[in-house]
């Protein structure tokens, strides 16, 4: 009788859908010449706010979740939304601006050299 409820139970059961096949947003080398270690942070740019001109000793992944930021480039602005993701290679300065009406979030994934700051200031281009 166990048994029978056990197996009446399972075929009610609908299987769950499966999963999306997963979306690759970058794929980086990691060298192996030095120790290298990965960051997984969370950033929060009120509105006027910004990150400050600044360097990676590695890459950084970042991907927006809420509000509007523009990423300044050496004289080259891309504005990024909900959804948006970016790659920034090792030691080129960048800038992140919140201009929108409301908070920006990032989250970012360094892949940096261990032992170095994972963020260095630098001068505007």
């Amino acid at each position: 009788m166990r048994l029978a409820m056990v197996m009446a139970l399972a075929a009610g059961t609908a299987a769950a859908p499966p999963a999306s096949v997963p979306q690759t947003h970058a794929q980086i080398d990691v060298p192996r010449a030095r120790a290298q270690q990965v960051i997984v942070q969370s950033r929060d740019f009120p509105v006027g706010g910004e990150s400050g001109w600044h360097i990676h000793p590695g890459t950084e992944v970042a991907y927006v979740t809420a509000g509007r930021l523009e990423l300044r480039i050496k004289g080259k602005t891309t504005i990024l939304e909900p959804g948006d993701s970016f790659t920034m290679p090792r030691g080129v300065p960048h800038n992140g601006v919140n201009h929108g009406a409301e908070p920006a979030r990032v989250v970012i994934t360094l892949v940096v050299d261990k032992g170095v700051p994972p963020r260095q200031s630098v001068a505007a281009p």
